[in-house]
């Protein structure tokens, strides 16, 4: 078999030497395509690193939650742990909803940090979705260039050899590899990120639900501030 020594010395040499005699259209393809996958590492090393540390600083909080609900921790306690940890949304939900007198408080103030945590979680994702969108059509913009390159170079040197339909051929398959390169770990790490935000959604959710029903409802708050009114200085037995 001839193509496994072909490819074993098909190196960046020679891959470089193919975009030289790429048309134009082929070179600003591959190197957009370039582009998008460098972008969408970093965002995938970004997201995954922040993503990890986050579902780090959830189980801890989970332990502390747990304490406090089992009467094991002080809630000034848990109020101090949260406040050190900024950056974990759990922490940020707690710290927003446990001074809200009232669960309906309760219930507006962590609608608009669930909204808040998400939409910093799901930043630059946007990327990722366009490249897997875009990419694949971008290397099938390339491979049908290069076909027709290489067409055009039969019609008009009334040939079919080799040496004529590489070039073009070449330069399709370079696109089509780049496409495909830059689109795989997008949406494989897309998918994997879209769904740790979401569990990342439920565990505010749950906590929500904690923090609502340790709060009184806002009828529960009238009756008690009926039943204990504060007394005044003439009712007050001398």
């Amino acid at each position: 078999m001839t193509h496994a020594p072909f490819l074993a010395s098909l190196g960046a040499a020679e891959i470089l030497d193919l975009m030289r005699k790429s048309s134009f259209l082929g070179i600003l393809d591959v190197v957009v395509l370039v582009l998008m996958s460098v972008l969408c590492w970093a965002v995938m090393f970004d997201r995954g690193r922040l993503l990890a540390a986050v579902r780090r600083g959830h189980l801890e909080f989970w332990e502390q939650c747990d304490a406090w609900l089992q009467g094991r921790l002080d809630r000034r306690e848990l109020d101090a742990w949260c406040r050190a940890r900024p950056d974990l949304p759990l922490a940020t939900l707690w710290r927003e909803t446990s001074t809200q007198p009232t669960s309906q408080a309760v219930r507006r103030a962590s609608e608009r940090v669930v909204y808040a945590e998400t939409e910093n979680l799901e930043r630059y994702l946007i990327i990722l979705s366009t490249t897997v969108t875009v990419a694949p059509f971008l290397g099938l913009l390339g491979t049908v260039w290069g076909l027709m390159q290489a067409f055009w170079e039969m019609s008009v040197l009334r040939s079919a050899n080799l040496t004529v339909v590489a070039p073009g051929i070449a330069e399709a398959l370079i696109t089509t590899i780049a496409g495909l390169s830059a689109a795989v770990p997008a949406v494989v790490f897309f998918n994997l990120f879209v769904r740790k935000i979401d569990l990342i959604g439920n565990e505010m959710e749950r906590l929500r639900s904690i923090m609502e029903d340790a709060a009184p409802s806002a009828g529960e708050v009238r009756q008690a501030q009926a039943r204990r009114p504060e007394p005044h200085e003439k009712e007050q037995i001398r």
